[in-house]
Formats: structure tokens, sequence, C-alpha cells
């Protein structure tokens, strides 16, 4: 049996879609607009940088609207395992910057962000991507426990 029907119905699969479509127009769209910065001499930071914070961007985006749109897991999956990990992660990376910062790291030089700006942006993504997840899960369990 295919396990993705017995976990998700039509409407939840077609959400799915959908945000996978908006995480794609997401990148399409900051891909275009890094390309027209580049073009014009506006250099933000690496290439490398450059484009794992496009990546990290789409990502974030799409994780969030699963969130919202309660279609991040199957009916039978936890996320609070998946969150924890997230939020372990999310503590020992804004540990590390603070000690990266402490230092002498900048978060921009010459013009152009560094590694230490870049983890601090990707941190602050995760972070929403988390924060997200953990309200929605709070908003499940209230509606259970008001429904029961």
């Amino acid at each position: 049996m295919n396990k993705i029907k017995k976990e998700f119905d039509e409407r939840q699969i077609e959400i799915r879609k959908n945000i996978f479509k908006h995480g794609f127009l997401v990148t399409i769209i900051t891909l275009l607009l890094n390309a027209f910065l580049n073009d014009h001499g506006i250099v933000w930071a690496s290439a490398f940088n450059q484009n794992i914070l496009i990546f990290a961007l789409s990502i974030t985006v799409v994780s969030i609207e699963f969130h919202i749109r309660d279609v991040y897991f199957g009916r039978e999956i936890s996320r609070v395992p998946i969150l924890g990990i997230m939020g372990v992660c999310i503590i020992i990376l804004a540990i590390l910057l603070g000690i990266n910062f402490a230092e002498g790291a900048t978060f921009v030089t010459n013009g152009e962000l560094t590694n230490a700006g870049a983890s601090v942006i990707f941190c602050v993504m995760a972070l929403a991507s988390t924060v997200c997840g953990i309200v929605q899960t709070l908003r499940n369990k209230q509606t259970e426990n008001t429904t029961t």
C-alpha cells in the first residue's frame, strides 16, 4: 500500500503541491533578483552564501506554509520530535555564533555578507520555521482539548 495515500487525503496532497509551487516561485524570484543585483555590481555575499541562503529561504517559506496549512506531517506522525531537534540545533548554532562574534567576527565586511552573517540569517530562518511549528502544535493540542 502506498504510504502517502494512507497518510494524506486528496485535499492535503493538493495543498502540498501548491505549497511546493510557492517554494519554487520563491526560488525563481530570488534567483532572478540576485542575478539582477549581481549584474548591476551589487554583490551582497559570496556566491556560495548567496546560493545557500536562497535555497534556505525557499525551504523556510515551504516549511512555514506547511505548518500554517497543517500538512507538514501525516495524520499519525508527531512533529514534536522534529521541532525538538530543530530547536536544539538552533540553540547550538546560536551559541557558536555568539562565540564567533565575541572573538571578533563581523556580520558584513567590505559591503559583503560574511559566513558568520549568513549563519545568523540561516539561524533566524530556522527559528522562524520552528516557532511556527511550535505555535501550530500548541493550537492543535488546544483544539483537541476543546473538542474532548
